[in-house]
């Protein structure tokens, strides 16, 4: 089974709204015994800029995976083919190896291009293997029963909303 949502901050949806429902899938399916076998955060190579939201949405995207799930996680970069100056992609990619993705690598997790192919699509699904893994999330709310404010991706997500505000009353 893949399933696709919508990204933090890059949704119509408020982030609030995106994290309830991928909170409510993963509880579902973790009090139902099932386990995923990876999770995949995509990044667009044909922006080259790291944005404030790509930080954000990768804070709270490791409070759902926690360290113990990373070495389940692919973080793949996509658009390959719509990149006009591959230097500069190149470089964007070693920005965020050493900077923003360095906790997930560090745990474990990998980077792997996606080449727009099948078979490219297939070696990323591959490359998951077959092991699985609770993601720190689920844990939190199932085996700890906590609310999803008590967790922490809902206190990473709700302290960037605090931020927010607070720039939005200067």
């Amino acid at each position: 089974v893949f399933v696709d949502t919508p990204g933090l901050k890059d949704s119509v949806r408020p982030a609030v709204e995106v994290l309830k429902m991928i909170a409510d899938w993963l509880e579902m399916k973790y009090r139902e015994g099932a386990l995923l076998t990876g999770v995949i955060f995509t990044h667009e190579m044909i922006n080259h800029r790291l944005r404030n939201s790509l930080l954000e949405s990768l804070d709270i995207f490791c409070c759902i995976c926690g360290n113990k799930a990373a070495r389940r996680v692919r973080l793949v970069t996509t658009m390959w083919d719509q990149v006009k100056n591959p230097r500069a992609a190149e470089h964007t990619v070693s920005e965020l190896e050493k900077n923003l993705w360095k906790p997930l690598l560090d745990a474990g997790a990998r980077h792997m291009q996606f080449e727009n192919s099948k078979q490219s699509a297939w070696s990323i699904i591959k490359d998951l293997g077959v092991e699985r893994e609770a993601l720190l999330l689920q844990e939190e709310l199932v085996e700890a029963g906590k609310h999803l404010y008590e967790t922490f991706a809902g206190r990473a997500l709700y302290l960037q909303l605090q931020k927010l505000s607070q720039e939005e009353l200067r």
